[in-house]
């Protein structure tokens, strides 16, 4: 059998996995804080898999570098699979209703090929622990309430369309506060002499449920359309 890379050797290859995941756990937390697709899971495991590329990339070939008077380059194939997984991701990924799903099972996908990679390129027990790894992390992610329990306070952003009064911009923001909405700021996107349109961004706990703020908002008459907001900080 070739010279493959010794089990003490990728212990620390597997500790730099780890410590890249969790860097991309406290990227992926202040994302799902602002309310976007990509949240805790996804980061988690894009950053895992690049970890694992890299490791792969720079110690996958450990029995070929043995080799005397061999002139060959087997990271090339490795590299055309990277990007080529890519494009499979790309079609896991949904769009519907300006809701986008699929994210983590695209990067998934992604560290599937990783794993894969480290298993063919010899590198057995990294691969074989960066799978019960992935499988831990999306098992204990699956579920949102783990995520709800870690993230306490999200942002609010609606766009109200109302009735140009005098009083509208006011009455909205004491609602607002009596629904425990911290840090309002209000935005006019448009104006008229009949109507105004404007942004509105806040935050609030994790345990707050969005909707029944909005119902509160919607007992005004003078409020005619209530929607989330496309804008994005």
């Amino acid at each position: 059998m070739a010279n493959l890379a010794p089990i003490n050797a990728q212990l620390p290859w597997l500790l730099r996995v780890v410590v890249a995941a969790l860097c991309g756990a406290l990227i992926g937390y202040e994302r799902a804080i602002q309310r976007k697709s990509a949240g805790v899971r996804t980061h988690i495991v894009v950053a895992f898999s690049s970890a694992l590329f890299m490791i792969i990339s720079k110690y996958g070939f450990y029995d070929l570098l043995q080799l005397k008077d061999t002139a060959v380059d087997p990271s090339r194939i490795a590299a055309q699979i990277v990007s080529g997984i890519s494009f499979i991701g790309a079609g896991a990924i949904l769009v519907k209703k300006q809701q986008v799903s699929g994210l983590t099972t695209a990067a998934g996908i992604w560290a599937t090929a990783a794993i894969g990679m480290s298993i063919g390129s010899g590198l057995y027990f990294l691969g074989i622990l960066a799978t019960a790894f992935l499988f831990i992390i999306q098992m204990l992610f699956h579920e949102d309430n783990l995520i709800d329990k870690i993230i306490m306070r999200i942002r609010f952003n609606i766009q109200i369309e109302a009735v140009n009064e005098h009083h509208i911009l006011q009455t909205i923001e004491d609602e607002l506060k009596a629904n425990h909405v911290e840090n309002i700021s209000v935005k006019i996107l448009y104006v008229s002499d009949e109507r105004i349109i404007f942004f509105v961004d806040g935050v609030i706990n994790n345990n707050i449920d969005e909707n029944d703020i909005i119902m509160s908002l919607h007992k005004y008459p003078d409020i005619k359309k209530i929607s989330y907001s496309s804008i994005s900080k």
